[in-house]
């Protein structure tokens, strides 16, 4: 007498299950990889703004001639470009702040910001990454 072959019902429906949780524990983990890698043009615009910071710095010795972007002798489209930016500010109130602001594709809240802060040490300008920047918080820089 032969044998069957294949697989049972039992088989094929644990197989399923099987695949069904392994699917719903790398679903979450691939979606926030990809946000992380789209808000990767939110850390390359704010960078372009700090080099044109940078050299407007060392042309007038004052951070305040570099507070704006006509003075940096560019336009704020320049820089929000980029299809996951949606907004980018420079602020010379309480310290040297660029600000920039995620689309939704790039967020996992609604506009995750990334915040670099800049203080004059020596004469250089020194930059450095703000803990209130929400994309520390969320994960996606």
């Amino acid at each position: 007498m032969n044998k069957p072959k294949g697989f049972t019902l039992v088989e094929l429906m644990i197989t399923v299950a099987i695949l069904g949780l392994l699917l719903s524990l790398a679903l979450p983990a691939y979606n926030n990889h990809f946000k992380r890698s789209k808000f990767t043009e939110v850390v390359l615009a704010s960078n372009g703004v700090q080099r044109a910071v940078e050299l407007c710095y060392h042309r007038y010795v004052d951070l305040s001639k570099c507070d704006d972007f006509s003075k940096l002798g560019r336009k704020k489209s320049d820089f929000t470009a980029p299809k996951h930016v949606s907004n980018i500010e420079i602020s010379n109130s309480s310290g040297f702040t660029i600000t920039s602001t995620a689309t939704a594709d790039a967020s996992k809240s609604n506009g995750d910001t990334y915040i670099i802060q800049g203080q004059l040490n020596a004469g250089q300008l020194i930059w450095q990454l703000s803990q209130t920047s929400t994309c520390i918080r969320n994960g996606t820089c």
